[in-house]
């Protein structure tokens, strides 16, 4: 941790790896996770790893960035899979499978996680149950994150398509 106004260090929190994704920060907690196929709830209060979550059937790192809710901690992988962690135990409380890495990091949207894969697809999980709730093909590796604004999803890919779902009624603006 940073000293805003001194510039200085004031804590550190030794990883197992360097990391690719920004934080998520939800009150105390700082949720990341690490090439080095660890991910961490550290106490950014405290300077402490609060617990820490690793897949113990096989290795794989985070490139994604979590998104957080009270209730799930929601991270993508690059072993394909998108997770739901508890987030005062870091226990796995579902792991949805996809068909490419899990760059992209996942948006949460009334109850679903939305989030691109490797594999060509954007897909929509249901938070509660880890369950497919739609998917669409877009063709090309979706490492972006996507954005939810006035009722819409925008995704980018990396053959420069821009996606943007939604209810197919133009969005109003009050002036």
């Amino acid at each position: 941790m940073i000293d805003l106004e001194r510039g200085e260090a004031v804590r550190h929190v030794p990883l197992d790896g360097p990391t690719g994704c920004t934080a998520a920060v939800a009150g105390p907690m700082a949720y990341v996770g690490t090439e080095g196929g660890t991910f961490l709830a550290i106490d950014w209060t405290k300077g402490e790893v609060a617990w820490t979550s690793q897949d113990s059937r096989r290795s794989t790192s985070f490139r994604s960035s979590a998104a957080v809710t009270p209730e799930r901690v929601i991270v993508g992988a690059r072993d394909k899979q998108l997770r739901a962690l508890d987030p005062k135990t870091g226990n796995e409380l579902w792991a949805f499978a996809t068909q490419g890495q899990v760059d992209s990091s996942p948006v949460v949207a009334g109850n679903l996680a939305l989030v691109g894969s490797g594999d060509g697809r954007i897909y929509a999980v249901d938070l509660q149950t880890g369950k497919e709730v739609w998917r669409y093909e877009v063709g090309g590796h979706v490492a972006a994150s996507p954005a939810v604004a006035a009722g819409r999803l925008v995704i980018g890919t990396d053959a420069g398509d821009l996606y943007c779902f939604g209810t197919g009624k133009p969005a109003t603006s009050s002036k």
